[in-house]
C-alpha cells in the first residue's frame, strides 16, 4: 500500500479528479466558512466535457474492476481507510473550516469512521443463492451495475461521501462523486487520496455548479444515482433518472417523531432527547424533530429540556466547550430564520431559546424549544433542519401513534420507556425505516438506513445496502 506523503495532498489547493489525475477548469467557485462568512478556497467548476471524460474513464475501468474478486476490492478499501487515517489531522481542520462543526466532534467521528470502514469492508459479502433439483442447478448472484454517480449533501460531506463510495466499489462499480457546492473540499481531497489506492477511473470526483447534477442524472453512460438531499430535489432526480431507467437510491428528509412514555426517568431521558434534537445544530436527516411527551410528565420534562438546551454552548468550532456550531450555509440560515419568524408571528410559546435570531458574524442560531404548537403549524409539519423543535403532550396511545405517523416522510422515530416491551410494540407501529428504543437516532454503518414514504427509495449501509448497487443474475445450469 502507498505510504502517506503530505506533499502529495495539500489541504489548500483543490481540483476535480478525472481518470486518476487532478483537473482544473476555466471557471471556479468557492465555499464559505460558516463561522465567519469568509470565502474559502477556489475550486474548479466541472464542464460537460469533464463529465463525459469521467464517464468514459469509468466505463473503461469497469471492464477490469468489475471482475476483480470481492475480497481484493475489500482489501483495497481497507488500505484506503488506513491511508485516510494518516491524513486525519488535515481532514479535521478542513471539516472545521468547511462545516463549522466543533473540532472535538469531528475528531471523534473521524477516528470512529476510519476504523469502522475498514472493519466493515472485511465483514461484508454479497449473497449467493443456489437451488438444485433433478434437472437444474440455478445460482443467483449479484453483479455490479456499471457507473454510479454519488450526489452528496453539505451537512456531512465526508461521512456521506464514504458511505456511497464504499458500497459502490465493493460491489464492483465505478463511482463519480459530486459534492455539494456548499461543502466541496473534503470530498475533493478524499478522492485525491483514493486515486493513490484504486485504479484510474474507479473513483473520480467532479465539483461544480447547478448544471452538474442534471448532467450526471441525464447521462446515458451512468447506470445508477445515489442521492442524499431534500425530498423536493429527490423527486426531480427520480423523474429525470426514469428517462434512462437508471437505478436510484434516494436518502431524503425526515420529520422524526420521539414518543416519551410516562415511566421514563425524566432528567436522564430529557438530556438524551435534547441532544438528539440539536446535535449538529439540527442539521441531520435522521434526527428528532417532533417530541410527544406524556401529559403526566409534560411540564417537568419540558423544564428539564429547557435546562439542557440553555446549557448548550453555541460558538466557534475551535472552542473545546462549544457543543453547537453554526448552520452550514446562508441558504439554510435563511430557511431556519423564516421558521423562527413564522413561529413568533403566530404567537407560539418558546420554552427555550429566543424568538428572534440576533445578527452575528457567522450563521449562529441558539437552540429553541416550542411549547405545544398546533399540529398543523409549520414548526410541526415541516422539517426545520435547524436547532428548533416542537413538543406536544399526549394521553392516548392510539392518538399519539397516529400523530407520529401523520407525515409524508418516514425516515426515523424513537420511543422512550422503562417498559421496553411496550416501547417496542409502539415502535413497530411507527411508519419509519429506522426505529430506536431508548436512544435518539444513532445510525450504524453496518445496518441499512432506508426511508419509508417520501423519505426515500432503497437504502444504504450494511449488507442490505450493497444490493441496490447490483443487478441480480440467475445462472441456470442444466444437467
Amino acid at each position: 500500500m502507498p505510504s502517506s506523503d503530505d506533499s502529495r495532498v495539500l489541504f489548500d489547493s483543490f481540483f476535480n479528479n478525472v481518470n486518476g489525475r487532478s483537473r482544473d477548469a476555466p471557471e471556479h467557485y468557492h465555499g464559505v466558512n460558516p463561522a465567519t462568512r469568509e470565502p474559502l478556497w477556489n475550486t474548479p467548476v466541472a464542464t460537460n466535457e469533464d463529465v463525459n471524460d469521467a464517464v468514459l474513464a469509468a466505463e473503461n475501468a469497469f471492464h477490469s474492476w468489475s471482475i476483480v474478486p470481492f475480497e481484493k476490492r475489500a482489501k483495497l478499501l481497507e488500505d484506503f481507510a488506513e491511508l485516510y487515517a494518516s491524513y486525519e489531522k488535515g481532514f479535521t481542520e478542513l471539516l472545521v473550516r468547511e462545516t463549522g462543526k466543533p473540532k472535538w466532534e469531528i475528531e471523534e467521528s473521524s477516528k470512529d469512521g476510519s476504523a469502522k470502514s475498514g472493519a466493515l469492508a472485511e465483514s461484508l459479502h454479497l449473497p449467493v443463492e443456489v437451488l438444485e433439483d433433478e434437472e437444474t442447478i440455478v445460482t443467483t448472484r449479484y453483479v455490479p451495475l456499471g457507473v454510479v454517480a454519488a450526489i452528496c449533501p453539505w451537512n456531512y460531506p465526508l461521512v456521506l461521501s464514504v458511505a456511497k463510495i464504499a458500497p459502490a466499489i465493493l460491489t464492483g462499480n465505478c463511482v463519480i462523486v459530486k459534492p455539494s457546492p456548499y461543502a466541496p473540499y473534503t470530498a475533493l481531497k478524499l478522492v485525491e487520496i483514493a486515486a493513490q489506492i484504486f485504479p484510474p477511473g474507479v473513483v473520480q470526483v467532479l465539483g461544480g455548479n447547478e448544471k452538474l447534477g442534471p448532467w450526471l442524472v441525464d447521462h446515458p453512460g451512468i447506470q445508477k444515482i445515489s442521492f442524499t438531499g431534500s425530498v423536493a430535489s429527490g423527486k426531480i432526480v427520480a423523474r429525470e433518472a426514469a428517462k434512462t431507467l437508471k437505478r436510484v437510491t434516494l436518502e431524503l428528509g425526515g420529520n422524526d417523531a420521539s414518543i416519551i412514555l410516562p415511566d421514563v426517568d425524566v432528567i436522564s431521558t430529557a438530556r438524551q432527547v435534547t441532544m438528539g434534537a440539536f446535535r449538529n445544530t439540527g442539521q441531520v436527516c435522521l434526527a428528532t424533530k417532533r417530541i410527544y411527551i406524556h401529559a403526566s410528565i409534560y411540564r417537568p420534562f419540558l423544564d428539564a429540556m429547557h435546562t439542557f438546551a440553555q446549557a448548550m454552548k453555541v460558538g466557534e468550532p475551535d472552542d473545546p466547550d462549544v457543543e453547537l456550531g453554526p448552520l452550514q450555509n446562508e441558504m439554510q440560515f435563511r430557511t431556519v430564520k423564516a421558521l423562527f419568524d413564522d413561529t413568533r408571528a403566530n404567537g407560539f410559546k418558546f420554552a427555550a431559546g429566543t424568538s428572534e435570531i440576533p445578527d452575528s458574524l457567522g450563521f449562529f442560531v441558539s437552540p429553541a424549544i416550542i411549547d405545544d404548537p398546533p399540529s398543523d403549524s409549520r414548526i410541526v409539519t415541516e422539517e426545520p433542519f435547524g436547532p428548533i423543535v416542537p413538543c406536544q403532550p399526549w394521553t392516548d396511545e392510539e392518538d399519539v401513534i397516529a400523530r407520529a405517523n401523520d407525515t409524508k416522510t418516514g425516515l426515523g422515530a424513537c420511543v422512550w420507556g422503562k417498559d421496553t416491551a411496550k416501547a417496542k410494540v409502539i415502535g413497530r407501529r411507527l411508519q419509519a425505516g429506522s426505529v430506536f428504543i431508548n436512544s435518539f437516532e444513532k445510525p450504524r454503518p453496518d445496518v441499512v438506513v432506508a426511508g419509508h414514504k417520501e423519505s426515500g427509495i432503497g437504502g444504504e449501509g450494511g449488507r442490505l445496502g450493497l444490493l441496490p448497487y447490483c443487478n441480480p443474475q440467475a445462472i441456470h445450469e442444466y444437467k
